[in-house]
C-alpha cells in the first residue's frame, strides 16, 4: 500500500470543476522536432514546461553538449513540454540502448550524478511495461523510496466501487501515466483496492527528510495539485486566518516494496 506524508482533507472532497487543473492535456498533440524522433525510443534528461519551455530546453541542451557522453543531445516537443533528450533507439532493450542509458546515468557534474534516474521515453503511441510503481525499486534501486502523488482515479462520491468502477479507474490511471511518460515525466500508476493513483518521480530519504530537495520542489511546481479524476480536489482547512477553501496539493508517498 501507499503511505501518505500529506494531510488528509477535512470533510468530503469533491472535484472543483472551475479551478481544477488537468493532470495532462489529453487534447494536445504529441510530436517531435524531427520526424524520425517520433518513431524512436530516446533517453529523457530534463523536462521543461511553460511558454518559455523551448528556449530553456535549448539552453540546457547547449550546456550539456560540452559533456562527451551528451554531445548529441536534442530537444523534443511533447505537447506542452520541451524535453532534452539523447539517443535514438528502435527498442529500449537493445544492447546499444542499455549501454547508453548506463553511460548517461553515470555522468558526473560537479560531483553530482544529475541523470542517475534517467529513463527511456517511448515513441508516440508506444506502451511501456515499467509503469507499475511497484517495479520502481527494481529499476532504480534502494534510492527509490518516495514518489510524488499527483492524481487519483475512482468514485468521487465515497460509495463502494463496483467492479466496473475499479476497472475504469485502473485504465484511466494507466493511460495518464503513459501520457505523462510520453511528455517526459517519470510517471507511474499504482492500483489500490478501490482507487488507482498516479505518481511522478522517484526520491530518496535525502530528498525528503531534511526538507524537500530542489528536484522535488521543481516537480511540485509542475504538479502542484493531487487531482481526482483529472480535476482539482476542494478541501477546507483551518488556518490562522480562519477556515479557507483550497485545492489539495500533491504530496510525497512511500513507494511500495512489494
Amino acid at each position: 500500500m501507499l503511505f501518505s506524508l500529506g494531510c488528509a482533507s477535512s470533510g468530503t472532497s469533491r472535484p472543483d470543476a472551475i479551478e481544477g487543473r488537468r493532470l495532462f492535456d489529453a487534447d494536445s498533440k504529441t510530436h517531435a522536432r524531427n520526424s524520425g524522433e517520433s518513431r524512436q525510443w530516446t533517453i529523457g534528461l530534463a523536462t521543461f514546461s511553460g511558454n518559455d519551455a523551448p528556449a530553456r530546453a535549448e539552453a540546457e541542451a547547449d550546456r550539456l553538449r560540452s559533456i562527451p557522453a551528451l554531445r548529441d543531445v536534442f530537444v523534443m516537443d511533447r505537447g506542452s513540454r520541451a524535453i532534452v533528450c539523447v539517443g535514438q533507439h528502435p527498442s529500449p532493450s537493445t544492447a546499444e540502448a542499455l549501454a547508453q542509458l548506463k553511460k548517461v546515468r553515470a555522468v558526473t557534474i560537479a560531483g553530482e550524478r544529475p541523470f542517475q534516474h534517467a529513463f527511456f521515453i517511448p515513441p508516440t503511441g508506444k506502451a511501456q511495461d515499467d509503469l507499475d510503481l511497484r517495479r520502481a525499486p527494481e529499476t532504480f534501486g534502494s534510492s527509490a523510496v518516495y514518489t510524488l502523488q499527483v492524481g487519483v482515479y475512482g468514485r468521487a462520491d465515497g460509495k463502494p466501487p463496483t467492479e466496473k468502477d475499479i476497472a475504469e479507474a485502473r485504465a484511466k490511471a494507466e493511460e495518464a501515466a503513459r501520457e505523462l511518460r510520453r511528455q517526459g515525466e517519470l510517471a507511474f500508476y499504482y492500483h489500490g483496492p478501490s482507487m488507482s493513483m498516479v505518481t511522478v518521480g522517484v526520491f530518496s530519504h535525502d530528498d525528503i527528510d531534511q526538507g524537500f530537495s530542489y528536484e522535488l520542489q521543481q516537480l511540485k511546481e509542475r504538479f502542484p495539485y493531487n487531482l481526482l479524476n483529472g480535476q482539482g480536489v476542494s478541501q477546507t482547512l483551518n488556518t490562522t486566518q480562519g477556515r479557507q477553501k483550497v485545492l489539495q496539493e500533491s504530496f510525497p508517498v512511500l513507494i511500495p516494496t512489494q
